[in-house]
């Protein structure tokens, strides 16, 4: 454990107001969770809003709402994408299909999507992945004459645009995550957004058989919350950051969580959501432009030119190599630098789904699984931190290991 200035790979800092609302809205909930899905239907425009305990538990009342409807069982999702999604698929008794993904766009491979949507199609899963708008005009062309419904997964990218429109709410239905570190964050939290009446008459029909969750869950969110708020400043984050156990950052699939209701803590912790959300997304914007003028052009960041305004969630950067990506993680970790390996394979190879695949290769999954990397963008990042993680990235133009070794040394110099 190295006691050092060492930046977290996203936040979302709660204020002290937030968590005396939080108490408040826990002796009131009714009124609290009224507040919230007005808010959030006048500021995205849309008719109806579920709120739910997580951006996972969105997406699997989501998915049984249609199978309730419907006796088509197959979702199609990317196949690099969080392992919550395949997680939700199985939660909500689905099968999972996988379509390969361009990994220079991080979306869909529009050809393969084509070719894999079937009869037996229920949904395609569409991710905005870090915050990067997909193409939701060409999957919707792909999956509408099928009958396909289209989920949009903004659970990285709340508060998003493209071409003017808010991402969430272009598809049949879209999803957002309040959990830790995303855009605007209660601990915990998901909340559903649509404005088809026939679907959210669906999502009704499960959201009210749904229950509330138990006090230990409440009491687990509120333990996050508080621990977040202590510790998620760089000059402390050091310390959760140095044990292992906590397994912060890792990915990890699992069915084991409830879904739920949101309960009024929870919505009184957003009473600022609108506030945090758009100045969260100010900051990310402005720190992936410093980002842009700064590093190597030898570096691809995926799927974006030096003009664009999306609000990443971090800025997805596709190195050269695998043994690139390697080393610098390295030097992120030892440095605190808060560079993210993200998903650290394709969905194609996790347990519960890699039996279905065992033949079948996803090679644009596998690049990005091999050799993407997220740049940290939240509001404690600073200009001196960008230079030092520039530098850091700068390292990596493909000469010998001597190079990437000094580099190593020289950027953990700058960093004290």
């Amino acid at each position: 454990m190295k006691v050092q200035r060492h930046l977290p790979p996203t936040a979302a800092p709660l204020g002290l107001p937030d968590l005396v609302k939080g108490v408040v809205g826990l002796l009131r909930p009714a009124r609290a969770c009224a507040k919230l899905e007005s808010e959030l239907k006048s500021y995205f425009g849309v008719r109806h809003v579920f709120l739910l305990t997580s951006g996972k538990a969105a997406l699997a009342t989501v998915l049984k709402s249609m199978k309730a409807r419907s006796s088509r069982r197959q979702v199609i999702i990317p196949a690099y994408t969080c392992y919550s999604v395949p997680a939700a698929v199985h939660k909500a008794g689905l099968e999972v299909v996988l379509c390969d993904v361009n990994p220079h766009s991080l979306d869909f491979d529009l050809a393969k999507l084509q070719a894999t949507v079937g009869e037996n199609t229920l949904a395609i899963v569409t991710p905005h992945l870090f915050g990067q708008p997909a193409d939701l005009k060409s999957v919707t062309a792909i999956a509408k004459p099928s009958g396909v419904f289209v989920i949009e997964d903004a659970a990285q990218a709340m508060g998003g645009r493209d071409r003017g429109q808010w991402l969430g709410t272009q598809g049949d239905v879209g999803f957002f995550s309040l959990g830790r570190g995303k855009n605007v964050s209660a601990g915990s939290g998901g909340v559903i957004v649509t404005n088809s009446d026939s679907v959210a008459d669906g999502l009704s029909i499960v959201y009210k058989g749904l229950p509330v969750e138990p006090v230990s869950g409440l009491l687990a969110n509120a333990l996050t919350v508080v621990a977040t708020k202590m510790l998620l400043h760089p000059l402390l984050y050091w310390l959760p950051a140095g044990l292992p156990f906590l397994g912060l950052g890792e990915t990890k699939y699992s069915l084991d969580y409830p879904v739920c209701r949101m309960d009024g803590m929870r919505a009184g912790l957003l009473s600022s959501w609108r506030s945090r959300l758009e100045e969260s997304n100010r900051c990310r914007i402005k720190t992936s432009q410093l980002f842009r003028r700064r590093l190597p052009l030898f570096v691809q960041t995926c799927g974006a030119d030096p003009s664009d305004q999306s609000a990443y969630l971090r800025l997805p950067l596709l190195l050269p190599t695998a043994q690139q990506k390697a080393a610098l993680c390295l030097i992120a970790k030892n440095c605190g630098l808060g560079v993210s390996a993200s998903y650290p394979a394709p969905v194609s190879m996790i347990p519960e789904v890699a039996s279905t695949y065992q033949s079948q290769r996803f090679p644009g999954a596998e690049a990005l699984a091999a050799r993407l990397v997220t740049l940290p963008l939240h509001c404690y990042v600073t200009e001196d931190d960008v230079d030092r993680i520039a530098m850091a990235v700068s390292r990596f133009s493909g000469e010998a290991k001597e190079a990437v070794a000094q580099g190593y040394k020289q950027t953990c110099v700058s960093a004290k």
